[in-house]
């Protein structure tokens, strides 16, 4: 037989913390989204009594479910007696006690859904803390990426000091080099002229001691 047409009934003892907590509503809400009937008591004393009917996988998630460990709930155990299904519910039952039992139970209800408010805007604020601190650490490392912009930037404008002064001595020395090459030309041009007037002399001396003869044009 297919396991989603097999149905089940379930009784179910449980303990811990659980009466004027809400607890019993809690457990109805659950069996009416998971489309699971049956009834929910308090027992005297500290304990609840379920008993649930409906598919074998929906029954069985239910049970799976209801084992609550949520201050101010704590479902300490769970016995379970399988029985045979009825289909006589046709919803989930929350059995109630006396008049004043069941307004002390929505007092405490009360104080348990007010209590489960504060645990969440506690862990909103624990969260809200954790997101300020992050974005302390975000703004720390941004100011962290600035200062090592500005030491780039930094860094950039040195180097392009360094570049303008090279491209300066560049120029100076190829001043230098232009002056020394104009000074070396003045120099070979005044020595070559010296050598050519005594080349000259040596020669008219020559021609009137009779060594060299005068040409003739």
């Amino acid at each position: 037989m297919n396991m989603d047409n097999r149905f089940l009934r379930l009784n179910l003892r449980i303990s811990g913390s659980l009466q004027r907590v809400g607890y019993r509503h809690i457990v109805q809400d659950i069996a009416r989204r998971h489309h699971v009937t049956g009834s929910i008591r308090n027992l005297e004393g500290y304990d609840v009594e379920v008993i649930a009917e409906g598919t074998v996988d929906d029954v069985t998630w239910f049970k799976n479910a209801i084992k609550i460990e949520d201050c101010p709930i704590f479902v300490e155990s769970i016995e379970i007696t399988e029985g045979r299904y009825t289909g006589e519910y046709s919803y989930f039952e929350v059995l109630r006690g006396s008049s004043d039992e069941e307004l002390a139970e929505r007092f405490d209800t009360a104080i348990g859904i007010l209590s489960r408010m504060e645990k969440k805007q506690d862990t909103a604020l624990g969260i809200h803390t954790e997101s300020l601190g992050l974005q302390k650490e975000t703004i720390s490392l941004q100011n962290e990426a600035i200062s090592l912009q500005k030491e780039t930037l930094s860094l950039q404008n040195e180097t392009i000091s360094l570049q303008k002064e090279t491209i300066s001595l560049q120029n100076e020395t190829l001043d230098e080099i232009k002056g020394t090459r104009q000074d070396l030309d003045k120099i070979l041009s005044k020595e070559l002229a010296e050598m050519r007037e005594e080349v000259r002399e040596i020669r008219s001396a020559l021609i009137q001691i009779g060594v060299l003869h005068c040409a003739k044009s």
